[in-house]
C-alpha cells in the first residue's frame, strides 16, 4: 500500500490527477498529503458505472458551494482535509456511492 499511496500522491501533482479512487482511498490520500503540509487543490466526484446516485450534487466540486464549503475559501491544508472529509460524509449521507479524483498542492486551496 504505501507504494501505491506513493504513486496517488504524486499523480495528485500532475494535470490529470489521481486515477479514480475509493471514498476510503481518497481519505487515506487527502490525510497523508496534511502530514506533508498538503491539502487538497481540486477534485472531482462521478458515481460508479451503473450505479446512479440520487441528484443532489452538494457533494460533486463544483465550484458553486455555498459560504464555508467552497475550496477556494480554504486554501489552508487542515481545512482543505476538513472539507474534503465533510463532502464525503454528505455523499454517504444522501446515500451517493462515488469514486474520486485528487490534485494536491502545498498550502491546498486553488
Amino acid at each position: 500500500m504505501d507504494r501505491e499511496l506513493a504513486a496517488w500522491f504524486d499523480a495528485a501533482h500532475s494535470g490529470a490527477g489521481t486515477p479514480w479512487l475509493s471514498a476510503a482511498d481518497a481519505d487515506l490520500l487527502v490525510r497523508y498529503a496534511l502530514t506533508r503540509g498538503e491539502g487538497v487543490a481540486m477534485m472531482e466526484a462521478a458515481a460508479y458505472t451503473f450505479h446512479e446516485p440520487p441528484r443532489e450534487a452538494g457533494w460533486e466540486i463544483l465550484g458553486a458551494d455555498p459560504a464555508g464549503w467552497n475550496w477556494e475559501e480554504h486554501r489552508d491544508p487542515a481545512r482543505a482535509c476538513a472539507l474534503f472529509r465533510r463532502k464525503l460524509r454528505q455523499a454517504v449521507q444522501d446515500g451517493a456511492r462515488l469514486q474520486y479524483k485528487i490534485w494536491l498542492r502545498k498550502g491546498g486551496g486553488a
